[in-house]
């Protein structure tokens, strides 16, 4: 859940310089090391350091470009790779054994997995999920970590949230999954489809099966939905996930393509209404429609 030494060493001889160099060109705080060995340096000094770094693109740049640690050129694109960090608040959710899943809580919500840089996460704020942070989120070569500065906010979660939690987890699994890289698009869009499909195909048949119905109709609901996910929803641009769809997605598909069952699209979407996936009243009018639409 944390780097190796090695890259705790990379990380800090690039850190520091950094935050040296911010703070020569806007002196907020009295001084600050040039290198990590040795350093004792509170986040209280840091912090301020941190914030104005991130809010002004241009002091990172400068600092690339004039290279007053001698970095390597491998430490520099590091740096510059950095334009893609994530700042804002985050729910710590899960442990996992590589990661921390962090989730954001905007619409649509994001999920990370972060791991810690000199030890686990757990290990800083501890074992009480979930916690409302505040940080960074970096690339780290093919990982993501955070700037080394996280304070949390002292909030109790009731289980009306633990519940949310829970649900914004699942919706996230099922649309792009858990990101484990920055840009996100380091992975292409078709592909985090594709896989995002999959899982909420996987889902609906076993709603399916809830039902009473035959294999063999549960297989030909499944089917006629696949249909609409990969010959419909993959060749829109961008790509779209079955759990975004909306009435327009579902006029569309039906003026372009000849004798689509109904009856999978109106058991579809009220599996996505009726295990949240879907607002109700945008699953009503869904329904709605297909329920005028004359059968082909």
């Amino acid at each position: 859940m944390h780097l190796s030494v090695k890259q705790v060493e990379r990380f800090y001889n690039i850190w520091f310089p950094l935050l040296h160099y911010a703070n020569r060109q806007l002196k907020i705080v009295e001084s600050f090391p040039a290198k990590w060995r040795n350093a004792n340096v509170e986040p209280a000094v840091a912090v301020p350091l941190r914030d104005a770094l991130w809010e002004n693109d241009s002091l990172r740049e400068a600092f690339i470009a004039d290279n007053p640690a001698g970095l390597s050129v491998d430490d520099l694109a590091l740096v510059a790779s950095w334009k893609y960090r994530v700042t804002g608040n985050f729910f710590v959710f899960r442990y996992l054994k590589k990661y921390a899943i962090f989730l954001t809580g905007d619409s649509p919500a994001r999920g990370y997995s972060v791991r810690g840089i000199t030890g686990p996460i757990e290990e800083i704020i501890g074992q009480y999920l979930p916690l409302y942070v505040q940080t960074t989120l970096l690339p780290f070569k093919d990982c993501i970590i955070y700037d080394s500065l996280l304070s949390s906010y002292p909030i109790l979660f009731g289980g009306g949230i633990r519940t949310s939690l829970q649900n914004t987890y699942r919706d996230i699994q099922e649309r792009e999954g858990i990101l484990t890289t920055l840009p996100p698009d380091a992975v292409s869009k078709p592909d985090r489809v594709r896989t995002a499909n999959k899982k909420v195909l996987t889902k609906f048949r076993e709603y399916l099966g809830q039902s009473g119905l035959s294999p063999q109709k549960m297989q030909e609901h499944t089917d006629n939905i696949a249909d609409f996910a990969y010959d419909f929803l993959l060749s829109q641009k961008p790509p779209r996930f079955l759990s975004d769809i909306q009435k327009r997605d579902v006029e569309e598909y039906l003026t372009q393509f000849d004798n689509v069952n109904l009856i999978s699209l109106k058991r579809f979407v009220r599996f996505l209404r009726d295990s949240t996936r879907m607002d109700w009243d945008q699953a009503e009018e869904i329904l709605d429609f297909l329920k005028h639409r004359p059968h082909q």
